[in-house]
């Protein structure tokens, strides 16, 4: 077992040798650290670049780093259309009701039924910062639906079970960084 320890920090020995010591840390980081804010901000630190943003860097991070989500309370909350302009969008706050997660990217569904009950369903996703216990504004673009679709339309009553003109989204995909 110990001789396996020893292998390995050779090997790591000999390959900060030859492809440096940054490249290595950040295999290392990546290795130990995926689905933590630790492993962002220590991405972020690794970071040198001059024409770069901070909020590029920190993107970059956050995508590599991010996982999966898989409980309901990273995003809940209301939302609604947006009709602004000529591109539909669907927007409002959700929560992260978490104390131990960051939400940072999501995935909405929304659905729109026509008389007999026949759905269109369209999906769209974002980056989103979410604080533990917190909220945030988020709005994405419908590209596929047009204002028409939505104008005069409720939204769908869940004890209803016969078929209405309505609409109805939710949240379909999360991912987010453990503290």
């Amino acid at each position: 077992m110990t001789k396996n320890y020893i292998i390995g920090g050779l090997v790591c020995l000999v390959l900060a040798m030859v492809v440096g010591v940054k490249p290595v840390q950040r295999a290392i980081n990546e290795a130990f650290n995926l689905g933590t804010l630790r492993g962002v901000e220590t991405c972020m630190s690794y970071s040198d670049s001059e024409l770069l943003s901070n909020d590029a860097i920190k993107a970059t991070c956050v995508t590599t780093f991010q996982k999966h989500l898989f409980h309901n309370d990273h995003a809940t909350g209301r939302a609604g259309p947006r009709l602004d302009e000529r591109i539909v969008s669907w927007g409002g706050v959700l929560q992260n009701k978490t104390p131990d997660h960051v939400t940072t990217w999501i995935q909405i569904s929304v659905s729109i039924y026509d008389k007999e009950g026949k759905e269109q369903e369209v999906s769209a996703e974002t980056a989103i910062w979410i604080d533990p216990l917190n909220e945030a504004d988020f709005r994405v673009e419908l590209p596929d639906l047009e204002s028409e679709q939505l104008e005069n339309l409720g939204f769908c009553e869940h004890e209803d079970t016969k078929p209405a003109e309505c609409m109805a989204w939710g949240v379909t995909d999360v991912m987010g960084l453990a503290l």
